[in-house]
């Protein structure tokens, strides 16, 4: 309903239509009419459409509607004037247009705007007197209009601050978690290597003596897997740790964007076959990135992506400029994530994977990266219809030639 719905989630929307329809029956109050009318401005459409009417006779009006400059509204809107009408029959500027919705002669038409642009128009008609409007009664309705439209402003940014502010205290929370994580890891690691960089070692100086199909063997064998997947914990421990906690104190490097992804592509050379299509779509200006671990970011995602697609597949990969961004996507046609488990899918620890693929830390240490560039993460996906990671980082970490 306001001048800028994209911007506004459907809660502040709802909020702000109850708030003016209930300034809509305070003002009819205000002022003892019978008959009152609000009609909201659609920005998409440029049309103002009756949102709520209200009448002592019990009319059904619905679905009317304005273009800018047509009708009483209309003019009002395209002049962001108030209109004060004594008598319809004496007024050369309007017509009655054959409505019969209104008893007496005189009515008042106030546009209601905020500092976002038009929200719609308020309509007042039939004084309980039977009296015609005067021009205080205008001064006063368009004063008290004024103030509805500065406060239906405030309950949009009041309800946008208090969203972001609900998303900022989860991600200071989630970034808690990942920090305590991080400490913890790093402690673990060094306990838990040396000892099995020495179990991984005599388990393989037994694997040369033993025989080859001896029960001795297979038992080594699974051993080895064993250790293997806690080396493999290890390492992601590690590194999630170095990700959390070290400060970004290097030497600033920027790496050409789209020889990055090739490397990053290259990393998966005996997976991509002729069973997976990879599509490239590179921005045709050169983008050179800051590099705070952005690699690591492609490699993972290019696996997800890999791993839902078992038989082979598409994936496609675009980079493009977008406003103030730049934004790299990877779109699959894999398996897709269920709708409870996408919500989860930035945890540490949670994965749908069994420990010999992942750790669960993958996509965690990649949101890290991401948010230290001042950017994020956007996941499109749904069963059976693949997915798209969107990476969307600031232009101003981009180096210049």
């Amino acid at each position: 309903m306001v001048n800028k719905p994209t911007e506004t989630h459907i809660g502040a929307e709802t909020l702000v239509k109850e708030f003016l329809q209930q300034t809509l029956k305070e003002l009819m109050d205000v002022f003892k009419v019978e008959c009152g009318s609000l009609f909201l401005f659609d920005a998409k459409t440029k049309e103002l459409i009756l949102d709520s009417f209200f009448n002592a006779h019990q009319i059904l009006v619905k679905g009317i509607k304005f273009q800018i400059g047509e009708g009483v509204c209309g003019k009002v809107i395209a002049n962001k004037t108030p209109v004060l009408v004594t008598d319809i029959d004496l007024d050369g500027r309007f017509r009655k247009n054959g409505f019969k919705h209104y008893h007496t002669k005189s009515f008042i038409s106030v546009p209601l705007t905020s500092p976002d642009g038009v929200l719609g128009v308020f309509n007042l008609a039939d004084k309980a007197n039977g009296e015609a409007f005067t021009e205080q009664d205008l001064d006063f309705a368009t004063a008290l209009v004024q103030y509805a439209g500065i406060i239906a402003y405030n309950l949009c940014i009041s309800e946008k601050l208090k969203k972001e502010k609900e998303a900022l205290d989860k991600q200071k929370a989630l970034l808690e978690k990942y920090a305590s994580v991080g400490k913890l890891a790093a402690g673990v690691v060094h306990e838990i290597n040396n000892p099995l960089d020495g179990i991984i070692r005599f388990t393989n100086m037994l694997l040369n003596q033993v025989e080859n199909n001896s029960v001795a063997r297979e038992y080594l064998l699974e051993i080895k897997r064993g250790l293997s997947r806690i080396e493999n914990t290890t390492k992601s421990l590690l590194q999630f740790s170095h990700q959390i906690n070290h400060g970004n104190t290097r030497v600033k490097n920027y790496v050409d964007l789209e020889n990055l992804m090739e490397d990053s592509l290259s990393v998966f050379s005996s997976r991509l076959t002729d069973n997976v299509n990879v599509i490239r779509n590179f921005s045709p200006r050169k983008m050179k990135l800051l590099d705070i671990g952005i690699a690591h970011v492609f490699i993972n995602i290019i696996k997800n992506a890999l791993d839902a697609m078992p038989a082979g597949g598409k994936l496609v990969i675009t980079s493009d400029f977008r406003d103030a961004d730049i934004e790299i996507s990877f779109k699959d046609s894999g398996i897709g994530i269920p709708l409870d488990l996408k919500e989860r899918i930035f945890e540490a620890f949670f994965t749908t994977k069994n420990m010999e693929k992942g750790t669960g830390l993958g996509l965690s240490i990649c949101q890290e990266i991401v948010s230290r560039y001042e950017g994020k993460i956007e996941v499109e996906s749904a069963p059976g219809a693949g997915t798209t990671f969107k990476v969307i980082i600031p232009k101003k970490f981009l180096g210049h030639d």
